[in-house]
């Protein structure tokens, strides 16, 4: 391959990778406009039991929780939606409905915080079996809707 060619292929990948870094444009009053910038959630919610939504952010951090109890897990408590956040405040269980007292501590609290994103719901921080309400810190340190933790 001679010089010409290698500058040639070098500066096509170049300007390909560069140009699929750039963000992504979100065209004001589109579908996606309207689901990142108009969330459903206009105030607080409480997300039911048998709500898809709450399944699937349980979901997200199931595995991290069943990993410190070495034991599957359940949750129960107030899952509440605001905007683009979530934030759950309860305990974990077990299959039998019992307490899941976590190392440490020995306490079943739990606690969880989700933002959602254009890639869908991501967990932004969690704890379990804590001593103490931490997690008032979190609209500061995170930017969620202090209106969450009420």
């Amino acid at each position: 391959m001679n010089a010409f060619v290698l500058r040639s292929a070098i500066a096509c990948c170049l300007v390909l990778g560069l140009s699929a870094a750039e963000p992504l444009t979100i065209q004001p009053g589109s579908e996606l406009w309207r689901e990142v910038y108009e969330p459903a959630f206009e105030k607080p919610t409480e997300l039911a039991a048998d709500s898809e939504l709450r399944k699937s952010l349980f979901n997200l951090i199931r595995p991290r929780a069943e990993k410190i109890a070495k034991q599957a897990v359940k949750f129960q408590g107030s899952l509440r939606v605001y905007r683009n956040w979530a934030f759950f405040s309860g305990s974990s269980i077990d299959a039998n409905g019992k307490p899941v007292e976590y190392p440490e501590l020995g306490n079943s609290d739990t606690v969880a915080l989700w933002l959602r994103t254009l890639d869908g719901w991501k967990l932004v921080d969690f704890a379990v079996g804590h001593s103490d309400a931490f997690y008032i810190s979190w609209p500061e340190q995170y930017g969620m809707p202090a209106d969450l933790l009420k």
